[in-house]
């Protein structure tokens, strides 16, 4: 019970009377703690995506079955998932100075034991363990900024720091490798740990708690937005969880994600081998194509807050309907393009990243906690998590069935007709548009209820 205690937020502080002393601190920990995250979690992504990198030499160097390997991942995905929804409960009542940095450093820990592991079942063991540590991330990060920032910022806020993902994962295939061809594969799995070790410690000093601990006033008072302060004061963090659980715009958006999460992993994972089966592209020229969706969606989330708040006026359900539209076009070009327009396929991979870099802020939490009160977010970011990565999850093996169902033989030799799987990926986009449709009446029943509160308030 003494070490729950440690996690809690802390008890509020007398409130400092000083503007001008507030202004300062408000400054300072938006952007000091704004950077802390964006590094860490930056960080969370190598200590999780350096599998995908060590695959081809744990199989030839340290005896590794491609089926283990699958395992090994499958246990990730798993332990993150329902983690992540743990955690983002937990979020709405800790610290999140205390629990991010707790979770990068269990992850380095990992990470450090695994570099010195070549048998499978320590391996399923300890990555499943590093899969728990890594939920940590996430949904207590977006719990940090909707501490600090004010309901109408959190979106444009979301997507500056959904720009740690890509540093993350774009670290990790060069770094990673580089350590690999040096060092041998295990390396990349203990000096990112090691250096994984500093980097918690670094998040605990620059991150911060609640305003409120430090005797300031919410984001929403800070910033004037007497909507939100006068929703917050009728309802505690328990009552907020709970109206999240019952909230059934939730679940359509956590539905929504689970087909997210499937279209956004069809593609990095079997992207790939679909350009070379259908399109007779080489290993190259498949890589270069998909290399463009990462940095695409990059883009499109540095950048969703902003187009949300400014073009579609704070709008987010039509923004996530539209850019599930551009979304859906690219991936529709991408699959009927014919063999051989290599410059084609690039560009609809460019159109198909850049919606999906705006969704995923979205559609992978914020419109959920955006139908919630502040003190929920982190539970609506565990919601939605948790679906999310069952269809990350789920996708795999219903890929894998599809193409080992499609298995033709041409002049002797095995071909796969991807049709049904196209299908399929397509299939996964519509449902996860049609899904967020209801979430339009949604927003316009909250922006009734919030003129009431309003009329009220004065």
């Amino acid at each position: 019970m003494n070490v729950f205690k440690w996690f809690l937020t802390g008890e509020a502080k007398p409130r400092i009377q000083d503007s001008e002393q507030i202004k300062r601190m408000f400054t300072r920990a938006r952007w000091q703690g704004m950077t802390a995250m964006i590094l860490g979690y930056g960080m969370y992504y190598v200590m999780k995506m350096t599998l995908g990198v060590a695959k081809k030499p744990m199989i030839q160097e340290a005896g590794f079955t491609a089926t283990e390997l699958g395992q090994i991942g499958a246990a990730l995905l798993i332990a993150y998932a329902f983690g992540k929804c743990f955690h983002g409960f937990l979020g709405d009542r800790c610290s999140v100075k205390k629990l991010v940095p707790i979770g990068l450093l269990g992850s380095a820990i990992a990470n450090v034991i695994l570099g010195f592991t070549p048998y499978f079942w320590a391996f399923l063991f300890l990555w499943f363990v590093n899969g728990w540590f890594q939920s940590m991330g996430s949904a207590p990060c977006i719990v940090g900024i909707t501490q600090w920032f004010p309901k109408s910022q959190v979106a444009t806020q979301y997507g500056v720091f959904s720009i740690a993902h890509y540093l993350g994962e774009g670290a990790t295939f060069i770094f990673s490798a580089m350590l690999i061809v040096k060092f041998g594969w295990q390396s990349a799995f203990l000096y990112p740990g090691l250096a994984c070790l500093v980097i918690a410690f670094i998040m605990y000093k620059f991150m911060f708690d609640r305003p409120e601990a430090y005797g300031l006033p919410t984001a929403n008072e800070y910033n004037g937005e007497v909507i939100e302060v006068a929703k917050e004061k009728t309802k505690t963090t328990k009552e907020a969880q709970i109206e999240v659980i019952k909230n059934p715009y939730v679940w359509l958006v956590a539905l929504s994600a689970t087909c997210m999460g499937i279209a956004r992993y069809s593609i990095s994972s079997w992207g790939v081998i679909y350009l070379q089966e259908v399109k007779a592209y080489d290993l190259i020229a498949a890589g270069s194509v998909l290399a463009i969706t990462p940095l695409m969606g990059g883009i499109g989330s540095f950048a969703s807050g902003y187009i949300s708040d400014k073009i579609f006026k704070s709008n987010h359900a039509l923004t996530t309907i539209f850019f599930g539209l551009v979304m859906l076009g690219g991936l529709v070009g991408f699959c009927l393009n014919p063999a051989g327009n290599q410059l084609l396929d690039t560009i609809f991979m460019a159109i198909f990243g850049f919606g999906l870099g705006v969704i995923l802020c979205f559609v992978g939490g914020m419109l959920a906690v955006d139908l919630c009160s502040q003190k929920a977010a982190g539970a609506a970011m565990g919601v939605v998590g948790l679906l999310a990565y069952a269809g990350a999850a789920v996708q795999d093996v219903l890929n894998g069935m599809l193409m080992d169902a499609s298995i033709i033989m041409v002049n002797g030799k095995t071909v796969y007709n991807f049709d049904n799987i196209k299908m399929f990926w397509i299939g996964s986009v519509i449902t996860m548009i049609i899904l967020l449709v209801p979430i339009l009446w949604a927003k316009k029943a909250q922006a009734k209820k919030d003129a009431e509160l309003l009329s009220a308030a004065r």
